[in-house]
């Protein structure tokens, strides 16, 4: 995974423990929340125990939000959960960072004021608009007629020489660019490919102005949070596979976390044959990301 490593973070004693699943630490835990791509499926299908695991969590009253780093709504990732057997009555609510840039842009508020412009080229993933959809925005084709350049997911049918050209005249003419999808690293049928925000990197080593919106920032914590019927901090989990995006940021925003190790970082623990060899190898990453869970699970399973 393309990450800059964080060598200022915990040093090698590692004290993460691992468990066979949640059921090890549920009671301790109201708040859950929850990514969504390598945590609960893996955009064919749910991993194996998923559901189940969700149902008892659900019966035991836990609160449940899916906060992912999708550029797309609410809507169309509710709508894809829904396709996979994860129904609304498994979780309280979808947070996305898609939702959360659509919503600042909606209200103008900081960092996105008046002056941003209207104009913007969205750059998404499946031709996806829903992002922009309803919003005083006007799409445009090209970065030359672009306000503002709104980078949502990649498009794998555009080469990456596209985006190098775009970047490089936005960077010139000093387009403000939005990233609403944070991630580095994303699934595909080909294996883990560069997701939109090693793209939003890009921008930056060419010299442009990129504003995140999505894991690992605080705002969307609180942006999630505020969904919750209760968001006490000492009783609140975030559960997911990225150790940069989701054990950094949950860490950050004061939660307590879980690490995913079969998710996007499982060829990484591939050739660990038990729990010590990977608690090593945690360590290690661990020491490279700067970002040391308090769980660690295979999968997300009861």
């Amino acid at each position: 995974m393309a990450v800059t490593p964080n060598r200022s973070g915990p040093a090698a004693g590692c004290a993460t423990q691992f468990a066979a699943g949640v059921g090890e630490f549920a009671e301790k835990y109201d708040t859950w929340l929850l990514d969504q791509w390598g945590v609960l499926h893996d955009g064919h299908q749910p991993f194996p125990g998923v559901i189940a695991c969700l149902r008892r969590l659900v019966g035991l009253g836990k609160d449940i939000v899916v906060l992912s780093n999708s550029g797309k709504s609410v809507a169309a990732n509710t709508a894809r959960l829904a396709s996979l057997g994860i129904s609304p009555h498994l979780y309280r609510a979808v947070v996305t960072s898609g939702e959360m840039a659509r919503a600042l842009l909606a209200k103008r508020e900081p960092p996105f004021e008046e002056a941003l412009g209207q104009r913007c080229l969205l750059l998404s993933s499946d031709r996806d608009r829903s992002i922009t959809d309803g919003l005083p925005i006007t799409r445009v084709a090209t970065v030359g007629d672009a306000d503002f350049i709104l980078l949502s997911g990649v498009d794998d049918s555009l080469p990456r020489s596209y985006y190098q050209a775009t970047f490089e005249l936005g960077c010139a003419r000093g387009l403000p660019l939005i990233c609403a999808n944070p991630d580095l690293m994303r699934f595909t049928d080909e294996g883990v490919a560069p997701s939109a925000g090693e793209f939003a990197r890009l921008y930056e080593d060419l010299g442009g102005r990129v504003q995140y919106i999505g894991k690992p920032h605080r705002a969307i914590y609180r942006f999630a949070l505020a969904q919750c019927r209760s968001a006490d901090p000492a009783r609140t989990i975030a559960i997911g596979d990225s150790l940069y995006h989701d054990i950094g940021g949950g860490g950050r925003a004061g939660l307590a976390t879980a690490f995913v190790t079969d998710g996007i970082h499982r060829h990484e623990f591939a050739a660990a044959h038990d729990t010590t060899e990977r608690l090593a190898l945690l360590r290690e990453l661990v020491q490279d990301y700067g970002a040391e869970p308090d769980w660690a699970i295979r999968e997300f399973r009861w």
